[in-house]
């Protein structure tokens, strides 16, 4: 047993050394003199200075630390501080370095400050620092570190802050009151990490809490990363939101091999929630993949530029506010995925069981088929966003809709009445959304039954003919919500171009009368200027219609004027005294020839 004697003395010989040279180290050796020497380098390699407002301590035994006070390093060529902290600490534990084994105890840093500034022409004031490391060997060829067993306790920030300002758009973001904390850090281990944070900016504001808690696990070796049972929560106020409340929960893998990122997340905001299944292929050129179901979502809450920028259904407000369009945004993106909406309502418009793919490639995005509920009809069509050119085309038909509704929710009038079909082929280009009405291009057809026309009476306003004989050559009226013309049917066809809509073929089926017409809606300047034609149908007795027998026959011109939201209309009522006694001249021609056919036949 001499030989564990042996070890034993040997153990305690080299315990002894070590214990002693540590001693003499900690009495001769002042870490505090290379501190001038350390700031001389960083100023002739970055042009930022680095001051230590404390000292630096060191511990030897069971760990080799290094304790620092405040830091701050500065901007480039500047006295203003770009980082700082206000103590670190960090500790390895000494026997496991030894054998090549980096095992930390621990790293703690407090008061961590940062700035970040973008400037205007878009270059980041951290861009310099990217290249100031050097690391070669002789001949050019980069260095590659030493294989090192990767092992932490632990790290812990406290009250940190973190601050961005781009100076071109004028926004601001500052991370503040950051705490964050991890468990074990190692090869395949897995561990937990919290962070809470109070995030506040402006431009578009945001002045809210953000806690997160997450499980993850890594591979250095095989360059895998996995976040799993991730819990993200946000809650405050953000751009027109009076009230921010976000909650995102679910697991994320990533594989840097095969440049792969996976997800499956449950997202819940204000009142809608959505389950997805996203990810990404190649990380220079990403492809991105997803499906997702979304309960519902009220996205004009979102898309409004403010509360007011829309008036209510029904109203007579108008909110001159030109919308910017720029598509730019989908140039050098590829994606493929589908989209499942249960509600939906934007642009007033309210859609159900809305079912879509999109297939995103070379800056054109095309949603189709799509397919959604709407109005107790149908909704099928493709539509395509294209950010060549910043074009718009759109494809739809509309089967068996109330179109009352729908009209009274997308334009905000209640103008018309009935149900059918409508087919939409449009396109349009431009920067906003004025300028792609002024541009709009294409056809449209609309197919209705048993409905009405609101705004005025047609019916009503020729029996008034009679006593109007006579009278100004033409009368003008204003729209009258309270006012409207039924009809059985319905149908009309539109050639588009330059955002004017073309008529040539009205024809509506009334109760007393039949309709035709032809002219111009200027869908950019939301103008109105078309001529209907009204003639008394001939089974007018008996229905109501005795009060138009000296109409019968005759075609009464009613022109259609103004703006979508007050139109007028205007009845020449002299014409039509002109033409009813024509006609009535002809009826009595017509009876004399009669009579006198059957006279010589009689004989």
């Amino acid at each position: 047993m001499k030989w564990l004697k042996y070890s034993l003395y040997a153990l305690l010989v080299l315990t002894a050394l070590l214990v002693i040279g540590s001693a003499i180290l900690a009495l001769t050796f002042d870490p505090n003199q290379y501190k001038s020497e350390l700031g001389k380098l960083v100023q002739e390699r970055t042009g930022r200075t680095l001051k230590f407002h404390g000292d630096v301590k060191l511990a030897f035994w069971p760990s080799l630390g290094v304790s620092v006070g405040r830091v701050t390093l500065s901007r480039r060529a500047s006295e203003h501080d770009f980082a700082a902290f206000d103590a670190a600490h960090v500790s390895v534990q000494l026997l496991p370095l030894l054998r090549g084994e980096a095992l930390v105890d621990q790293v703690r840093i407090s008061g961590l400050k940062a700035s970040v500034i973008r400037a205007a022409g878009g270059k980041f004031d951290f861009e310099d620092l990217l290249g100031a490391g050097g690391g070669t060997k002789p001949g050019g060829t980069p260095s590659r570190p030493a294989k090192v067993k990767f092992d932490v306790a632990g790290i812990r920030f406290e009250n940190g802050t973190l601050a961005y300002r781009d100076e071109g758009s004028g926004q601001t973001l500052e991370i503040r009151h950051l705490d964050l904390r991890t468990g074990r850090i190692a090869e395949d281990v897995p561990g937990n990490l919290s962070l809470g944070a109070l995030l506040q900016g402006k431009h578009p504001l945001v002045d809210a809490k953000v806690a997160l808690e997450t499980g993850y696990r890594f591979s250095l070796a095989r360059r895998q990363y996995a976040l799993s049972g991730l819990s993200l929560k946000v809650e405050g106020v953000a751009a027109q939101f009076s009230r921010l409340a976000l909650t995102l929960s679910g697991d994320v893998r990533a594989d840097a091999i095969k440049e792969s990122i996976n997800a499956d997340l449950v997202a819940r905001f204000d009142e809608t929630t959505a389950k997805a299944k996203a990810g990404m292929a190649g990380f220079s050129a990403p492809r991105y993949s997803f499906d997702v179901d979304v309960d519902k979502v009220n996205l004009d809450r979102y898309l409004q530029a403010s509360p007011n920028a829309k008036p209510a259904a029904g109203a007579n407000a108008k909110v001159d506010v030109d919308v910017p369009v720029d598509l730019s945004a989908l140039k050098g993106l590829r994606a493929d995925g589908k989209l499942r909406v249960g509600a939906l309502q934007i642009q007033g418009l309210k859609l159900a069981d809305v079912q879509a793919q999109l297939r995103l490639a070379d800056g054109r995005a095309d949603l189709a088929p799509h397919s959604a509920k709407l109005y107790e009809g149908t909704l099928r069509g493709a539509l395509t966003l294209n950010a060549n050119g910043n074009r718009v085309a759109m494809k739809e038909t509309l089967g068996n809709v109330a179109i009352g509704p729908l009209v009274k929710d997308l334009m905000a009038r209640d103008a018309l009445e009935g149900r059918g079909d409508v087919t939409l082929d449009v396109t349009a280009a431009g920067a906003s959304v004025n300028a792609m009405k002024k541009a709009l291009a294409g056809s449209a057809r609309v197919e209705l039954r048993d409905g009405a026309v609101k705004g005025f009476n047609l019916t009503e306003a020729l029996r008034k003919t009679r006593a109007a004989f006579g009278s100004k050559s033409a009368q003008q009226h204003s729209a009258d919500t309270s006012q409207r013309t039924d009809f059985s049917a319905m149908s009309a066809s539109f050639v588009i171009r330059n955002g004017v809509a073309r008529n040539d073929d009205l024809e509506v089926k009334a109760p007393l009368v039949r309709l035709s017409g032809a002219g111009d809606i200027d869908i950019g300047n939301a103008q109105l200027n078309y001529l209907a034609r009204a003639t008394v149908v001939a089974t007018a007795k008996g229905q109501g219609g005795a009060d138009l027998d000296h109409l019968a026959g005759v075609t009464i011109p009613v022109k259609l004027t103004g703006p979508f939201d007050a139109p007028k209309y205007e009845i020449d009522y002299r014409s039509i005294a002109g033409e009813a006694a024509t006609a009535k001249v002809k009826e009595k021609a017509k009876e004399k020839i009669g009579q006198k056919l059957r006279d010589l036949l009689k004989r």
